[in-house]
């Protein structure tokens, strides 16, 4: 089977510019190369993605980013566009592994969440009094590493209460949504438009024995919701955030609350304004290696 590889050399101080152009085009998860990790990173190594030690010694500055889109063409425009802006250079090679999907696998490890939750891979055997959220995210973005969803994790458990009716708009694996039950939701609606996404958050439902409170549905952003929900949760990107937030208050009642994350955070105060123009008040603010989430609650 082949895959693509893109190798983007660049400095660690157009790394979030980089970021948000990769997350447009649906990548979350990186190899990171650098020199200087360790000063870079600052925190625990079971929260690091994949890391190639042996550059880590290497008399060169070094600071890459490894990618691997799903399609030469996405491959491509990445390219132009972070050339065209002099973020970087990039290579793009096609490679054969037979074994290329699952090779990641070794590197996601359990980890512990808050004051009461733990993502654990599905193959990983691990013992707690924590709710433990078994996750197989498969090709769909959702393992809690991500400093977005870590966030929304750490909110969710502070912010759902007993009995809750909980969306969770751009589901990836279903992750959000099956921490919200976990935390004690009623029902949770998990919305997503990449069938991948949906098929993922199907089966990570009955791994985690939720799929009696969780309903899946296919379509984009909330045009397909109806009803309305105590806590909507969105990780998505802060323009489709922007553009979404009008249609919040048809979904919520006086005193919803909604927790949006995946905002770099040159992008924060675009998602504040829209959030406060449309009748949010910021009760929350968390930031996680330069990326932010935001908890807003509906004053009508």
């Amino acid at each position: 089977m082949k895959y693509i590889e893109m190798t983007i050399d660049t400095s660690k101080d157009k790394k979030d510019l980089i970021e948000g152009i990769l997350f447009d085009y649906g990548i979350y998860n990186c190899e990171e190369v650098s020199s200087d990790l360790f000063e870079e990173l600052d925190q625990d190594e079971k929260d690091w993605d994949f890391i190639d030690y042996p550059l880590l010694n290497s008399d060169k500055k070094i600071f890459e980013i490894k990618v691997y889109p799903e399609n030469l063409e996405d491959a491509k425009k990445i390219k132009t566009e972070i050339e065209d802006k002099n973020l970087g250079s990039l290579t793009i090679e096609e490679k054969d592994d037979e074994d290329w999907a699952n090779n990641w696998k070794k590197y996601y490890k359990p980890l512990e969440i808050g004051e009461s939750l733990a993502v654990v891979p599905e193959w990983e055997e691990y013992e707690s009094e924590r709710k433990i959220i078994k996750i197989n995210p498969g090709m769909a973005f959702g393992t809690g590493t991500h400093e977005s969803t870590y966030m929304c994790l750490e909110l969710l458990e502070k912010y759902v209460r007993e009995d809750d009716e909980i969306f969770d708009i751009g589901c990836g694996s279903g992750i959000l949504a099956i921490a919200a039950l976990k935390l004690g939701a009623k029902e949770a609606l998990a919305i997503d438009i990449d069938e991948k996404c949906i098929k993922a958050s199907y089966e990570n439902a009955k791994l985690n024995d939720v799929a009696d409170k969780m309903k899946i549905k296919k379509g984009n952003l909330l045009d397909i919701v109806k009803g309305r929900a105590d806590l909507i949760v969105s990780n998505i990107i802060a323009e489709i955030i922007v553009d979404e937030i009008k249609n919040l208050k048809n979904h919520m009642d006086d005193g919803g609350i909604f927790i949006t994350s995946g905002i770099i955070k040159e992008r924060r105060q675009r998602v504040i304004d829209a959030l406060e123009d449309n009748g949010f008040e910021i009760v929350d603010e968390v930031e996680k290696n330069d990326w932010v989430a935001i908890v807003g609650k509906l004053n009508v």
